[in-house]
């Protein structure tokens, strides 16, 4: 036989059970669907297949290194093995007889037995079971380096059971709804909770850090309440808004600025032949870690707002579309470096002058970073202005309203700053500046007569004409 200490619940047509498990005991007794039934037809079949790397990178690593490590509760049926539930009169108990009459405290506590020919599978939860059979079965490689006592650790079971005589094809179509909903109406927390919540991922932590510490983006009350970072939900930034930035874009902004060539080559953390990125950002450095990357992306931030002084304009008079002519040719009120698009090409292009010109990229100083970014304020960055007009800003061309590029966007991103860093002073011969104008003609939208591709054309030749005597 077969008991649990239980909590009965009720819900539409279900019985089902809040029961304690040891990893000891689900290893040993939960099993997978494919594992009870032979039959893998599709209507025979419950469980999706399981992602064998989702349990062998991500959770088993988990599990091994997170010492706050938690579950939530995992769903499993219960199948065969004569399930009774034993109520506890807790009332009976001298300390509880205040609280008689209260039929729910004699109805919801007790114990739930199995005759012991039951079959458990997981309904809900089938990769974290997989991992907690990886890291307790010694014949797998992955076991080693399970934590001490993991077998004893402890989690919160929901059993659900058929009803009173209750026919097979009924108990499976039932079991098979349930199973659909468990997983259709789970939603993950979006990314900007995420990084509002994250006390792991170093990213965030910064992210949140900048925020609450770094004086171009705090403001006086609550971490939330951020004068120049939007942390609601989405990247998306309208006209009028008063924020630079959403923390969805400052979030990828501060790990880019982070993401050093010598960082990809060698790994994250103090030591060479550390975690690629993707690893690191899993478990929450030491604060010794954590501090020495703050204090070096307050560089980055500190000589890219001094670099380029429109940062500091009012976000709400920075994203204005349209514009008379006049105002077009003038005005500094649509600019790129304000809408998500061009700041994280920011962060891209200062990153690639970070890697290029620091003399140690590795211990980065204010003077040093300070020459690295030199010339970013002196590039064009007003949409109305080439390369961006019709490149990046583009205009339907029957209403002739302007919008942000969405078409081929990834790719129109990557030839802009490939023309930012040709400003900048990178070598082209004759051939690959020819190639570079024809990667950015060919995605104007509007397509452009030959004469005024030209003229575009040589807007961006006089800007690096014009950049390169500055900083010869």
């Amino acid at each position: 036989m077969n008991l649990y200490p239980a909590i009965r619940f009720h819900m539409g047509n279900w019985n089902y059970y809040a029961v304690r498990m040891s990893m000891r005991e689900l290893k040993e007794n939960v099993a997978f669907a494919y594992q009870v039934y032979e039959d893998r037809t599709l209507d025979e079949a419950i469980q999706r297949a399981l992602n064998e790397r989702r349990v062998k990178k991500d959770i088993v690593t988990y599990l091994k290194r997170q010492p706050d490590r938690f579950f939530s509760s995992i769903v499993i049926a219960a199948l065969g093995g004569n399930p009774n539930f034993y109520g506890v009169e807790i009332t009976d108990d001298e300390r509880f007889t205040v609280f008689r009459g209260d039929r729910r405290l004699n109805e919801a506590f007790g114990i739930l037995t199995f005759d012991g020919s039951q079959d458990y599978y997981a309904l809900d939860g089938q990769h974290r079971l997989a991992a907690i059979k990886t890291l307790l079965d010694p014949s797998d490689e992955l076991s080693e380096g399970a934590p001490e006592g993991f077998a004893d650790d402890e989690i919160s079971v929901i059993v659900v059971v058929p009803q009173d005589d209750e026919g097979q094809e009924n108990f499976m179509l039932r079991y098979r709804r349930l199973f659909s909903n468990l997983n259709r109406y789970a939603k993950a927390m979006d990314q900007a909770t995420n990084i509002i919540m994250d006390e792991d991922d170093v990213f965030a932590i910064l992210t949140r850090r900048l925020i609450t510490e770094h004086a171009f983006f705090t403001s006086p009350g609550r971490q939330k309440e951020s004068r120049r970072i939007k942390t609601d939900k989405g990247k998306n930034l309208k006209e009028g808004d008063s924020y630079f930035t959403s923390i969805e874009t400052f979030y990828e902004m501060n790990k880019e600025l982070l993401t050093s060539r010598n960082r990809e080559n060698r790994g994250w953390g103090p030591e060479p032949g550390g975690e690629k990125r993707e690893e690191f950002v899993r478990f929450r450095p030491d604060e010794e870690i954590i501090d020495a990357l703050y204090g070096e992306l307050t560089l980055y931030w500190n000589g890219l707002l001094e670099e380029i002084p429109d940062l500091h304009n009012d976000p709400a008079n920075m994203r204005v579309h349209s514009l008379t002519d006049e105002e077009e040719s003038e005005a500094d009120s649509d600019h790129l470096l304000f809408w998500p698009i061009g700041q994280e090409m920011l962060a891209k292009l200062a990153r690639d002058l970070l890697d290029r010109r620091l003399a140690d990229p590795e211990h980065p100083d204010a003077d040093g970073v300070k020459r690295a970014l030199r010339g970013l304020g002196s590039l064009e960055w007003r949409l109305h202005h080439s390369p961006w007009r019709y490149f990046l800003l583009t205009q339907d061309a029957t209403t002739e309203k302007w919008k942000m590029r969405s078409e081929d966007r990834t790719e129109a991103v990557r030839v802009g700053r490939r023309i930012q860093m040709w400003v900048l002073g990178d070598e082209l011969d004759d051939e690959g500046i020819e190639d570079l104008k024809s990667r950015w003609s060919t995605r104007l939208i509007p397509n452009q007569p030959p004469r005024e591709e030209n003229r575009l054309w040589e807007e961006v030749v006089a800007q690096r004409s014009k950049v390169t005597r500055l900083f010869a």
